[in-house]
């Protein structure tokens, strides 16, 4: 007898029932929605392509395959490339074995010879002194660089000296650096005073940004724009770099030109503004660069940048606080603040810094400390931290301080006059003149604070 089939079960079910499952359903995708949501992840957007309507669809097609080939081949060559690296290491590590054993012996059966130019420290003035009279030596044209607002101050009679004196004389350039900073008037005083011994050179180099450029900003897509501020626009390098170029075809040869000067002169970024590029190291700090460095500006133009002149330990405390490569002492901090607002207008001085009157200088940093919110603990101000603070002001580019050029010129004893004729021959001063001239009308001096009227600011030796 054949067993009756059994009927299946029937998928139908009430309306309640099926109602509250598709609201669970409901409930749970929302949920999901929310939690995507919260991390950040979004339904991609699907292509649209290019419309055929599109005119030269066919040639970005092309392009777009073309593009894609050339990353796949990149990813191959990346990916070979680290396997080469891989391999170059595993042979290193095997051989640092069979090495180390070898040098035990050696070190066992005899010592070593100790190198002396391994064991000068770089940081030392002796390696700075090496390095500057390395530099002079293998330059043809030199160029000392001036603050403008000090440029007596920063002239080192015995470098002078030296260069005029080396290999029957060199020629020696003076750029007047930081001409944005003085009034134009007093400007025009000083390259006349100078020029009457040493062909002088108005100068302002350009303010570099970190992505190594000048004059440029990056943006996070990779949009680049030009920033054509005044800070990242360079003036009078177009003069120097004539000056030089003449001197290259008189010479008929590749010459090599030599910055020397003090800390804080930027010299470094008179050759970046000259290369068009951060190639050097540039920065608040004093003494950044601590060895001579080749940069070819141009197929004619090599420059050689040279770490700073060192002071001498005997001088006065405003020559050590804005001459030397390393920060003054706490102890000297004082003396030296004391001594840079004895050159400076009281008045100017109190509306630059936004302060009462004071009486002296320790009120004068216990003013600006509470100003500025420097306070220790207790709220004791700090006053060494204040003195810092005005020197870091004084010698960078924020308070415009500048002195005036003596009345009379008296010619340098350390300079001979068949040197100086020498050097006059070297250049024309006639299209000299007219270069800085039109240098002084596109540029535009800001505030200035007058400081004294004496040429004894700075005596700059060398130790």
């Amino acid at each position: 007898m054949k067993r009756p089939k059994l009927k299946k079960a029937s998928k139908r079910m009430t309306c309640h029932k099926r109602y509250k499952i598709q609201k669970k359903v409901r409930e749970h995708n929302k949920k999901l929605r929310k939690e995507a949501k919260k991390r950040g992840h979004r339904k991609p957007k699907k292509d649209v392509g290019i419309p055929n309507a599109a005119p030269f669809k066919e040639d970005i097609l092309r392009e777009a395959e073309q593009r894609k080939q050339r990353l796949e081949e990149l990813k191959k060559q990346q990916k070979l490339e680290r396997q080469k690296v891989l391999e170059k290491k595993r042979k290193q590590d095997g051989n640092k074995d069979a090495s180390k054993e070898k040098q035990c012996e050696k070190e066992s059966t005899s010592k070593p010879k100790a190198n002396p130019e391994q064991q000068i420290d770089k940081s030392s003035k002796k390696f700075f002194c090496k390095e500057l009279k390395r530099v002079i030596e293998a330059s043809d044209v030199l160029l000392e660089v001036l603050d403008a607002r000090d440029p007596l101050g920063c002239r080192c009679p015995q470098v002078e000296q030296f260069i005029i004196q080396s290999d029957g004389g060199k020629p020696l350039l003076l750029v007047l650096n930081k001409i944005d900073l003085i009034p134009k008037e007093n400007l025009e005083k000083w390259l006349h005073y100078l020029n009457q011994e040493l062909p002088t050179v108005a100068f302002k180099s350009a303010m570099q940004r970190k992505d190594r450029t000048m004059g440029k900003w990056v943006t996070k897509k990779g949009a680049a724009y030009i920033d054509l501020s005044r800070a990242s626009l360079c003036f009078g390098g177009d003069c120097l770099l004539k000056l030089l170029q003449e001197y290259s075809v008189m010479k008929e040869k590749v010459i090599q030109v030599g910055v020397v000067g003090f800390p804080n002169v930027r010299k470094s970024s008179v050759v970046n503004s000259l290369k068009g590029a951060r190639v050097c190291n540039v920065g608040p700090m004093r003494g950044l660069t601590k060895c001579m460095q080749i940069v070819h500006v141009d197929k004619q133009i090599r420059m050689l940048d040279s770490p700073s002149i060192i002071v001498a330990p005997s001088c006065s405390f405003h020559s050590l606080a804005l001459r030397s490569t390393t920060d003054v002492d706490s102890g000297n901090l004082f003396d030296s603040v004391d001594s840079l607002l004895k050159r400076c207008s009281k008045q100017q001085i109190m509306m630059y810094y936004n302060i009462p009157d004071y009486r002296n200088p320790l009120e004068f940093l216990t003013l600006l400390a509470q100003k500025r919110g420097m306070l220790k603990r207790g709220g004791v101000p700090n006053t060494e931290g204040a003195a810092k603070l005005v020197l870091c002001d004084w010698t960078g580019a924020k308070m415009s301080c500048y002195s005036r050029p003596p009345a009379s010129w008296t010619p340098s004893p350390h300079l001979s006059a068949e040197a100086l004729a020498a050097v006059k021959q070297a250049f024309n001063f006639d299209d000299l003149e007219e270069d800085n001239k039109s240098t002084l009308k596109d540029i535009h001096s800001g505030v200035n604070i007058l400081i004294g009227t004496d040429s004894e600011l700075l005596s700059p030796t060398l130790s």
